[in-house]
């Protein structure tokens, strides 16, 4: 993680709301895959394939979540691409609509990992493409998660 990644990601973490699930978004221009976190923040799980941001509407109230992580589709050489636009567009969107805070996960090779992983599992081909998105937003959603609980050289957890 660069120091910019680090500094960026403890900002988010002192602006999420403890005691209440983070929501994991893997963006698509079809697809949108959603995660939920626990209420402690320590475990993702995939959750649903969503169409439309107003169908984040019931899973954010519902769940009454503290935050988001969403997956930035970078170039292979770090770059921001029109998809990584179009991310980032659909983030600024749900931020202003929930006021809630955002963290970037840069999601390079995520999806080719999650498909191996399924595939490793003997998941049929038909049924990875269902499950898929929702399974690579739960993947990024871990990944913070693990670095939010991961104690730091003093002991207590990076936030």
């Amino acid at each position: 993680m660069s120091e910019t990644q680090d500094i960026l990601l403890r900002i988010f973490l002192k602006k999420i709301k403890p005691g209440r699930p983070l929501i994991g978004i893997d963006y698509g221009s079809v697809r949108i895959g959603v995660a939920v976190s626990d209420a402690a923040q320590a475990v993702a799980a995939p959750f649903k394939t969503i169409a439309r941001i107003s169908e984040l509407d019931d899973i954010v109230g519902s769940r009454n979540a503290g935050g988001f992580v969403i997956g930035l589709p970078l170039q292979t050489d770090g770059a921001e691409g029109e998809t990584a636009r179009a991310a980032r567009l659909f983030g600024d969107r749900i931020a202003e609509k929930f006021g809630l805070p955002v963290y970037w996960a840069d999601e390079r090779h995520s999806s080719v990992q999650t498909d191996e992983a399924l595939k490793a599992s003997h998941m049929r081909a038909d049924k990875r493409r269902k499950v898929l998105d929702p399974h690579v937003a739960a993947r990024l959603l871990q990944r913070v998660l693990d670095l939010k609980n991961t104690p730091t050289s003093s002991g207590r957890p990076a936030r």
